[in-house]
């Protein structure tokens, strides 16, 4: 009996173990036929029609369509604002693009041709041309008329300064060579790379260089610094006042100044030179008519804010310094520049080098005086005399133009010791073109 009861109990057991090995079996086969259909399912998601890889590879061709798109259309863009800035037939009549208050946003040719010449000058960015009763530029389709480049174009700046265009046909030449019939403003070593300026006596007749400008004498020159008749005076002893950390600086500083003004010279046939003299809103160098602009002055050396001779040279530079990436740099106007309109001048009828009495110009505020204009050029026949960065001997600086107090011919000289703090002696500003396209805010 006892035999029997355990047979039974283990025939039970044998049971149980089979019937679990039976349900593991099935649910292997069910598990292995879910991953069947999942592997499926995913292999028709990643490669069908519309599976992820497909729709992945289409969208990568569609971004690939869409770049190139977006650059023929910016390729396009470009093309149309280098055309609207630079000429060129467009719908925009050949203007060059403006910003809301009608300056130019980069460098300009009125039509984008003959770029650099003196018939067709560039408009610099931050700069617009104004029309005057005796020039124009014209509606922009074509470079402005020979006879309106002659009579002096003017542009104007966001703050009301104005300039007039100065050509020069010949910047640079071998006075050895081509003597002085070219009116040429400087010669070039060209071992050192430096300019040196080219100095005109001017005649009824006609204009001559200066006997030894082109050399380091102690004659009428430039570039060069002033030390006294014992080399420790002016410029020795006030070259920190306008910026230099000893005179060979200065003296080093002078040259690369005029170097750079000459290669933009060179390069655009011209410069721009402040259609009035020198003027002060506050303390900000200005170029704008002192009679019509309540807020300006006319600067002298007498002034604090432009003391002596270095006062008005610093405030010059300051109303476009080469630092300040603008497209144009500034400066108190060189001899070769003063000389190089005087030659411009005297070439389209006017008489320089004698008085004019219907200009005699006896008022102390710049543009005052419609009489003393010349090329659109006011007071040069008196308002102050001018100091420029024209050296003589070892005591001097040479200024231009007549004064209020004496009726002299704009060809005149004076020189004067740069330290000299009189009420008579004013400046002009002028501008070279830079090689910056846009202009800082």
């Amino acid at each position: 009996m006892k035999n029997k009861s355990i047979s039974k109990k283990q025939n039970l057991l044998k049971m149980k173990r089979n019937n679990t090995s039976g349900i593991t079996l099935i649910a292997l086969v069910i598990t292995i036929i879910v991953l069947l259909i999942l592997a499926g399912v995913s292999i028709a998601m990643l490669t069908g029609e519309n599976g992820i890889l497909t729709q992945a590879q289409k969208a990568k061709t569609e971004t690939e369509n869409a770049a190139t798109n977006e650059a023929a259309i910016l390729d396009e863009y470009n093309s149309t604002l280098e055309n609207w800035v630079n000429g060129g037939t467009t719908t925009e009549g050949n203007k060059p693009v403006t910003d809301e208050n009608g300056l130019y946003k980069k460098n300009s040719t009125i039509n984008g041709e003959e770029t650099g010449t003196a018939m067709n000058p560039t408009i610099p960015a931050g700069f617009k041309p104004v029309g005057t009763e005796t020039s124009s530029w014209g509606d922009g389709s074509t470079a402005p008329a020979a006879e309106d480049v002659n009579n002096g174009l003017v542009i104007e700046d966001k703050s009301g300064s104005q300039f007039v265009w100065i050509p020069v046909e010949t910047p640079v030449s071998d006075i050895e060579a081509n003597g002085t019939t070219n009116k040429a403003m400087a010669i070039k070593d060209e071992t050192t790379g430096n300019y040196r300026g080219l100095l005109y006596n001017f005649t009824s007749s006609g204009s001559e260089v200066t006997s030894g400008c082109t050399t380091t004498t102690d004659s009428y020159r430039e570039p060069d610094v002033v030390t006294g008749s014992d080399g420790n005076s002016y410029d020795a002893i006030n070259y920190a006042s306008v910026g230099y950390s000893s005179l060979d600086s200065m003296k080093n500083g002078l040259q690369s100044e005029y170097n750079k003004m000459m290669q933009s010279v060179e390069t655009y046939h011209g410069f721009y030179v402040g259609r009035y003299e020198l003027g002060l809103e506050g303390t900000t160098p200005v170029a704008k008519n002192a009679s019509t602009n309540e807020d300006v002055t006319t600067a002298d050396s007498a002034n604090s804010n432009t003391y002596m001779w270095y006062g008005l040279y610093s405030k010059c530079k300051e109303f476009a310094p080469e630092s300040s990436n603008k497209s144009v740099v500034s400066s108190m106007i060189w001899g070769s520049q003063y000389d190089a309109m005087m030659n411009w001048m005297q070439k389209n009828g006017e008489k320089v080098a004698s008085g004019n009495d219907s200009k005699t110009n006896r008022t102390e505020v710049t543009g005052s005086n419609a009489n003393d204009i010349l090329k659109n050029v006011y007071d040069l026949y008196g308002c102050h005399y001018e100091w420029t960065l024209e050296a003589n001997s070892a005591n001097f600086r040479v200024s231009r133009g007549g004064g209020y107090y004496a009726s002299d011919s704009p060809k005149i000289g004076f020189s004067n010791g740069p330290t000299s703090a009189d009420g008579y002696g004013a400046a002009r500003l002028t501008l070279y073109i830079s090689s910056t396209e846009t202009v800082s805010s």
